[in-house]
């Protein structure tokens, strides 16, 4: 489908009497946004859809998506301007389906790890929490400040070891500074080390929907507040 102009590949469900989830999808460099199937996993879409919901995945454009002239997001893949393409898809399916507005997420990988942190800050009004995967912030993009201060949202931060998860910058120490900056506005945080490089970690997409599901907008108390579920890998703990 197109909103505001841009593709954004959907995967959607029949309105349903019961209120469902929004996942949104960002990709990696040079990557598509098929990738959610790796990155959400096809059992979590046919989920989502069975519940009525939807998944969203815009597809950037060789790096030229802030055509209205914002900037990009840490990755010159993603830009500003693109959150304005999933705010009118998400207004779509709230108009269309029977949306629960409490159970609105977003993940990616890499260039869309860093998209998914910046939404987490510029879009905390309606994201409940967030999965990147080897993605954060720096210190010379810096943060957006959160849309809604009341509503840090919810973070699983999925990455290889510093010095071997590497694109252009090490994603451990992205992942890092993402982690620590939105846990000290009181998100809750919990950080995945797979030890390994620059890849979505095997097996890893199906705790990540997990994390979402468990963590709808500003839960209380918080869930995995003692303890993590033991169907996460060993290597996710408590930041």
């Amino acid at each position: 489908m197109t909103f505001l102009g841009r593709e954004v590949r959907v995967w959607a469900g029949a309105r349903s009497a019961t209120p469902a989830p929004v996942v949104i999808y960002w990709h990696a460099t040079s990557s598509k946004p098929i990738e959610a199937l790796s990155g959400l996993g096809q059992a979590a879409i046919d989920e989502i859809t069975s519940r009525g919901g939807v998944v969203f995945a815009p597809n950037a454009y060789d790096g030229q998506g802030g055509k209205d002239g914002t900037p990009t997001t840490c990755n010159n893949v993603w830009y500003v301007g693109d959150l304005n393409t999933a705010d009118e898809a998400l207004a779509c399916a709230i108009q269309q389906l029977n949306i629960d507005t409490r159970r609105i997420h977003a993940l990616g990988f890499s260039a869309g790890g860093f998209q998914t942190a910046h939404m987490a800050y510029a879009r905390s009004s309606y994201v409940a929490s967030v999965v990147t995967y080897s993605g954060g912030t720096t210190a010379y993009y810096g943060t957006p400040p959160l849309q809604d201060t009341t509503n840090p949202p919810a973070v699983m931060g999925v990455h290889g070891a510093e010095g071997s998860d590497v694109s252009v910058i090490d994603l451990a120490q992205a992942t890092a500074a993402f982690e620590n900056d939105i846990k000290a506005k009181g998100s809750f945080v919990i950080d995945c080390d797979s030890g390994g490089g620059h890849t979505i970690p095997s097996g890893i997409a199906p705790s990540g929907w997990q994390f979402l599901k468990d963590h709808p907008y500003k839960v209380t108390p918080r869930p995995y507040a003692s303890s993590i579920p033991s169907s996460f890998p060993a290597y996710c703990k408590i930041r």
